[in-house]
């Protein structure tokens, strides 16, 4: 099948190309829910950033689903015209795990800006799934404090029924700089506040706790604690800048 180029795209040099990628929106996270979380692009990102007709790419994959989905299932997502345009149908956007962008792009004509996307996606792509792996980590890390930092509670000389709840939300807002209830609002209901976390914000999440746990068995107020947690927090946002 012929592809349509875009003449402005393919008549650009690698560096021109290069200054036009936005990491970001090369390739991206499916949930919000880092625990269910996979790194996938789509076929608009392919057609624009590689200089191609939108509607070729995705007639390329539509005549080439089955080799497609041996690497994997070949999600899509329908998407409404914009609110107030008249006329127009949903619009089918493919979306690809790595393997099967990897594939698409490899049936395409080899020009300069299809190798400069090629090299940015694969970029991206290492970026987000390096993220992913980290956050598994510092995951795994912070599930070992858990008990010990519920338990801290339980014993604190302070304890009352709001206790736990308190603690997490001082925790979660010193960690994001973000109410709880906003962290909550990133994913569907009743999945846990942690898996919502970044791996940056997981990591600090995880040193915070450490921190808190002593002061707890110390005997300290919550309003110590607080301010404490609040000073840290900020100090530590602030290095993060100057570095």
């Amino acid at each position: 099948m012929a592809i349509n180029y875009c003449p402005n795209m393919t008549a650009m040099s690698l560096n021109e190309v290069g200054t036009r990628f936005y990491m970001k929106d090369l390739a991206f996270l499916t949930s919000p829910d880092m625990s269910r979380a996979e790194v996938v692009t789509n076929h608009i990102v392919i057609a624009q950033y590689a200089g191609l007709n939108k509607i070729s790419v995705r007639k390329l994959i539509d005549n080439n689903k089955q080799d497609l989905e041996d690497l994997g299932i070949l999600s899509f997502e329908m998407t409404k015209p914009i609110k107030g345009s008249t006329g127009g149908r949903p619009t089918k956007i493919y979306q690809l795990n790595r393997n099967q962008a990897m594939l698409l792009i490899t049936w395409l004509d080899n020009t300069e800006p299809v190798r400069a996307f090629k090299l940015a996606l694969v970029k991206r792509f290492d970026e987000l799934e390096k993220t992913i792996q980290t956050w598994i980590k510092e995951r795994a890390a912070e599930k070992a404090t858990t008990r010990s930092l519920t338990d801290a509670v339980q014993n604190w000389k302070h304890t009352n029924p709001h206790a736990q709840s308190n603690f997490r939300k001082l925790l979660t807002k010193c960690a994001t700089g973000s109410p709880y209830t906003k962290v909550q609002a990133r994913g569907d209901k009743g999945v846990p506040m942690v898996d919502l976390l970044t791996a940056e914000e997981l990591q600090k999440y995880k040193r915070l706790k450490a921190l808190v746990i002593p002061l707890l068995e110390l005997g300290e107020d919550y309003d110590f604690i607080k301010v404490t947690l609040e000073k840290y927090a900020t100090k530590k946002a602030v290095n993060a800048t100057q570095q």
